[in-house]
């Protein structure tokens, strides 16, 4: 090999390097991390936005022995985080925003929270005491709630008073026949789906979607093809929806849920949350303990590509949720991390 061979050569390996830090580079530019760990080590099950500074998110104080359910704020976009001052006995799973004033969280032993005025917050009623894992208002006092055990409440006062539309017993775990639904939206008072799995033990599982176009009063049965524990469920119109779940699982309907597919999203981590700004832009979130996951797609899910949150150390954290407010996203997870979108 001359000297203008090995040039040559080490151009191209140079330009090769460049190339991938370049894209590196790129995939991490992605998110900024505003915040790497809660002050108490605190896991954020569920995160929104309501505006570019207020947001709130629930989950878990593990150091809480007697209170382990959390619920934090911010002011300035994400950036730092306040404990609201109310002290709950249960684990909570999801939070969900109607306006700045109205938001509700679920959680485990039948757990819903409730605030009108986005600070203080108080216990309601649910009439269950089985995990709830979803919930979803339509104005502010028609909403919904699901979980285990074929879970559906609703209510007419803004949870003042829910009523148990089906299931809400305890069953045998592991023994009996049973729907857990872990998601829901609605469109408006009268459209909305709620996903999870059904199982038979030691007989079947399989996804569940089911679609209520009579505000929950009956639910139909939409056929996923898949047995994977769907997470979550969002919709951007009456047909473009898509939902999550165990093994990287994406299913997509372009014609409100009468066909489902399946999308590639390129991980086999479990998918917990989904959040699209339009039918073309979206990310899911994920992972499990010591590793986390983030895909992102630009076509409506034709094409998912795994993202880089930046930091060896947040690529470690489990990502349970996405949160979406016009063309801003911030993404939350374990041990309190905190991602925005650049």
């Amino acid at each position: 090999m001359n000297r203008f061979e090995s040039h040559v050569i080490c151009m191209i390996t140079l330009l090769i390097i460049v190339g991938i830090l370049a894209i590196s580079l790129s995939v991490a530019a992605n998110w900024d991390i505003l915040q790497k760990q809660d002050p108490e080590i605190r896991d954020y099950m569920s995160v929104t936005f309501t505006s570019a500074n207020n947001g709130w998110a629930v989950g878990v104080a593990p150091l809480e022995l007697d209170y382990p359910g959390f619920i934090g704020y911010t002011t300035d976009g994400g950036a730092t985080w306040n404990k609201a001052e109310i002290d709950i006995d249960a684990q909570l799973a999801r939070v969900y925003f109607l306006d700045e004033n109205h938001g509700w969280a679920t959680g485990e032993k039948g757990k819903i929270v409730a605030t009108t005025n986005g600070k203080d917050w108080e216990i309601q009623t649910s009439k269950v005491d089985n995990p709830l894992k979803g919930i979803h208002f339509v104005n502010k006092d028609v909403g919904f709630a699901v979980g285990a055990n074929d879970t559906i409440l609703s209510t007419k006062t803004g949870g003042r008073t829910w009523k148990v539309v089906q299931g809400g017993v305890i069953g045998a775990v592991g023994d009996d026949e049973a729907t857990m639904y872990n998601a829901i939206q609605f469109l408006d008072e009268s459209t909305g789906w709620i996903a999870g799995v059904h199982v038979v033990p030691l007989v079947s599982q399989n996804s569940i979607i089911q679609k209520t176009v009579d505000g929950g009063q009956n639910w139909d049965t939409q056929e996923t093809g898949t047995e994977d524990v769907l997470e979550d469920i969002f919709f951007v119109d009456d047909k473009h929806g898509w939902a999550v779940g165990e093994n990287g699982l994406i299913l997509h309907t372009s014609n409100g849920g009468e066909k489902w597919t399946a999308q590639a999203s390129g991980t086999e981590e479990t998918l917990r949350s989904i959040r699209f700004t339009d039918k073309f832009m979206g990310w899911a979130v994920g992972g499990d303990l010591g590793v986390g996951v983030i895909v992102h797609t630009n076509d409506g899910g034709k094409k998912w590509e795994v993202q880089d949150p930046g930091d060896p150390m947040i690529q470690g954290f489990q990502m349970n949720s996405v949160s979406a407010l016009d063309k801003q996203v911030w993404l939350a997870g374990g041990n309190g991390v905190i991602l925005r979108l650049k």
